[in-house]
């Protein structure tokens, strides 16, 4: 029998108390101006970059959050498109999704060579999987090429069920979103996982198995939106899903499909 791995506790653990105040002083302050700033996003990147970059902000995180981060993205060359319809994103992710889809069609239609990476934090990283999922059963649909994670609870977090408030409760480690969501594994291997060294609200995160990843030396759950690692990071897992050594998303998913498509037929025809 496989012993199961403890669950993360939620109690504080030493050093954790700095890590809350430096990442709250940056969440603060991104909070402050998203509440002041109701302008839409103007930094868009190059129109005729190769790659493409959704951005999906986490929970109460208005498409602020991921601006620091879009700066690097289109400093590299990269072309970048926020979501602010989905606001402070509190729906739940099934009703989120729909709208990152919508995102992901639109810039497929404006931009029909470009490759598409999602890029979401926290949970935006579960909205960024749930559309890569659904879209794997639409094979002829515009296909990202796949996700990057950072601080994304994928397992839960010990300490969602200590903040009040129902938009945070999928996040708790028993939530039937999560538990569905990582029974689904077709999308696992097109998600590249950023994990801070300590993040104070995801206590002992790992990278999922099945899921590739990097972990930084910087911590905080806020705080590496804002640093040139996890640029960095980001970069390299955004480099390796759209490798031209890979082959695009749609082709390996229409072939699966078709490849399932004749396994039932075969069976069928067994069977008479």
């Amino acid at each position: 029998m496989t012993a199961q791995r403890p669950r993360p506790s939620a109690r504080l653990m030493p050093g954790e108390a700095l890590v809350w105040a430096g990442d709250y002083r940056f969440a603060a302050m991104q909070h402050v101006r998203s509440w002041f700033d109701r302008r839409p996003p103007s930094l868009t990147g190059p129109a005729d970059a190769r790659v493409h970059v959704v951005l999906v902000p986490g929970v109460v995180e208005r498409w602020h959050f991921m601006e620091p981060l879009a700066k690097h993205l289109v400093h590299a060359g990269h072309a970048v498109r926020f979501v602010p319809e989905l606001d402070r994103n509190l729906a739940p992710v099934l009703e989120s999704a729909p709208i990152v889809r919508d995102v992901v069609d639109r810039v497929a239609a404006e931009h029909p060579h470009a490759r598409i990476v999602l890029v979401g934090h926290s949970k935006g990283g579960l909205i960024g999987k749930r559309v890569l999922v659904d879209r794997a059963l639409e094979p002829d649909m515009p296909q990202p090429d796949g996700l990057v994670a950072l601080a994304t609870p994928f397992a839960g977090s010990a300490r969602a069920r200590f903040i009040p408030g129902t938009w945070v409760r999928e996040l708790d480690a028993s939530s039937e979103v999560l538990l569905a969501l990582a029974a689904e594994r077709v999308a696992d291997a097109r998600i590249r996982v950023v994990l801070p060294r300590i993040d104070p609200h995801i206590p002992g995160n790992e990278i999922p198995e099945g899921m590739q990843g990097v972990r930084l030396r910087a911590s905080g759950h806020f705080r590496p939106l804002a640093t040139r690692e996890a640029a960095e990071a980001v970069l390299d897992a955004i480099r390796a899903l759209t490798s031209d050594e890979r082959p695009a998303p749609g082709a390996e998913l229409r072939e699966a499909v078709r490849d399932a498509a004749d396994d039932a037929e075969q069976g069928g025809t067994a069977d008479r």
